[in-house]
């Protein structure tokens, strides 16, 4: 991947959960348009006790080693609860790194802002798409109430997980 590619972490609110999907089902048609490596959406909405949790969720990484952690990552950041659930169930392998890159390269206050977003509505979405702006990511989000988003570049994100499956390997010889 091109150092100098964009990674676009999006969040929106919405008023009903219909919203949220007919969004969801805009943003996962637009998958092959343009350059295009990997997209990851998901749709929230509350739970019990007010905490978010995943609705539904696709990814094109989906079958990559890192592919679960693209989502579950921007989840951690954004909506703890719910990166914890979509990481519990995917595993982790990439999540360590792709949140300390999260972290590196976007400000805080932009993170919380998103993270902010979602409590708000009824229902939020998250998309995290690499190779696109957060522009042409929010352009897409035409049923929101409020959207936001933050670019990143893909940067040594690619050694940084070469780096993290590393140690994850020595750990797992070193558990046998």
């Amino acid at each position: 991947m091109d150092v100098n590619a964009p990674i676009a972490l999006a969040g929106a609110s919405y008023r009903t959960l219909d919203d949220a999907v007919r969004d969801f089902t805009t943003v996962w048609g637009a998958r092959n348009d343009g350059d295009f490596h990997h997209t990851s959406v998901a749709v929230l909405t509350k739970g019990r006790y007010s905490n978010l949790q995943v609705e539904r969720s696709n990814s094109t990484a989906k079958h990559l080693e890192w592919g679960g952690a693209l989502l579950g990552a921007a989840l951690l950041v954004l909506a703890p609860s719910a990166g914890i659930e979509v990481l519990s169930g995917v595993g982790v392998s990439g999540a360590g790194a792709m949140v300390s890159h999260f972290h590196q390269h976007a400000r805080p206050e932009d993170l919380a802002g998103i993270g902010g977003l979602l409590q708000v509505g009824a229902a939020g979405l998250v998309v995290v798409a690499l190779n696109r702006r957060g522009r042409a990511v929010t352009q897409l989000l035409t049923n929101a109430e409020a959207r936001s988003s933050v670019d990143m570049p893909w940067g040594d994100l690619e050694e940084e997980l070469t780096r993290g499956f590393a140690r994850s390997s020595s750990w797992a010889l070193v558990a046998t």
